[in-house]
């Protein structure tokens, strides 16, 4: 059994209970890491979570019944977000759509209110935050998602099927070209066959995309650094390799084309299970990667309703278990 995966086994199993709505229920990362095995460095690992401004939330603001595929959107979604974490966090970037060759519709428009230009971190926790929306209550359909910070309306997106405002339209390969095609990614299924269901999957994806946005492209990786979403019973782990060599290679330009491959990849052979993958660069390993199963903690719920808040819902709206979406079809 490989690192990755004893990492794995004891994060799922013995310490699953005391990760709580995305975050660790003991005082610091060293108390949740400190009985984990043969993990260089784990005591110091980036544990990664998903962290939001409380005065920026969404709305939908209008809404047609004119469905898509679910899984064009989140994947059309992934595909912008894989260039848009690569440029500088606290800048701006223009108005634009864009959607993927592997599905030519929606296009996920972007809009902005007085200007042609919006602040990327607006559109990154927009779009992290319109694919929650989607996905969780199975919204799948023409809209306009509006984006609010301190009260103002600072901007929107658009989930349609042509160009309705300014801008143009990027139509790009699932998983980008040119320098992350340099990287080899070797992909073996393990483990239990865990459905975790393309919903989970791809929304993990995106959490993961959303916390890989404030660093710069350049920034190395050197710990292991960890995503999931609360609600979902995915996971997403990385560990950079141990040599000196390798962990002075791994950066966060690698980490988003590892995370974009894997959506064409999954989307690809139609399978959702447990996912690990060995990445390497000029015959170099330079870091695992692995989307496993883990166990849902029943507190999350209460951090659910609080992220609910951020969609624009009354404080009142409850939604049900089962009506929660685990999956898309």
């Amino acid at each position: 059994m490989s690192t990755l995966r004893l990492f794995l086994s004891g994060l799922l199993f013995s310490w699953a209970p005391q990760i709580i709505s995305g975050r660790p229920a003991t005082t610091s990362k060293a108390d949740l890491f400190q009985n984990l095995p043969n993990i260089p460095d784990l005591t110091n690992a980036s544990l990664s979570v998903t962290t939001i401004p409380n005065n920026f939330h969404i709305e939908r603001a209008f809404h047609a019944a004119i469905p898509f595929l679910p899984e064009a959107c989140l994947f059309n979604i992934i595909g912008g977000l894989r260039d848009i974490v690569l440029g500088d966090f606290d800048t701006n970037m223009p108005v634009s759509g864009f959607r993927t060759t592997l599905f030519m519709s929606p296009i996920i428009k972007l809009h902005s209110p007085a200007t042609t230009e919006i602040p990327r971190k607006y559109v990154v926790w927009g779009l992290f935050l319109t694919s929650y929306y989607l996905h969780t209550f199975n919204a799948y359909q023409l809209s306009l998602f509006s984006l609010w910070f301190d009260e103002h309306e600072v901007g929107g997106i658009g989930i349609g099927g042509r160009v309705l405002a300014s801008g143009g339209v990027a139509t790009t390969p699932p998983s980008g070209g040119g320098a992350a095609n340099a990287l080899e990614i070797d992909y073996a299924y393990f483990g239990p066959q865990h459905t975790l269901g393309k919903g989970a999957v791809f929304m993990t994806i995106i959490s993961a995309l959303m916390e890989a946005a404030p660093p710069s492209a350049e920034t190395r990786i050197t710990q292991t650094w960890i995503n999931f979403l609360h609600g979902e019973k995915c996971i997403f782990v990385v560990v950079p390799s141990s040599s000196s060599e390798a962990r002075a290679t791994f950066t966060y330009f690698h980490l988003v084309q590892v995370l974009a491959r894997a959506a064409e990849y999954y989307e690809q052979k139609g399978r959702f299970g447990q996912l690990e993958m060995n990445v390497s660069a000029d015959g170099v390993r330079i870091a695992q990667a692995a989307f496993s199963w883990r166990q849902v903690v029943v507190g999350e719920r209460i951090e659910g309703l609080r992220l609910g808040l951020r969609l624009g819902l009354n404080e009142t709206t409850t939604v049900a278990e089962e009506e929660v979406v685990d999956d898309v079809a």
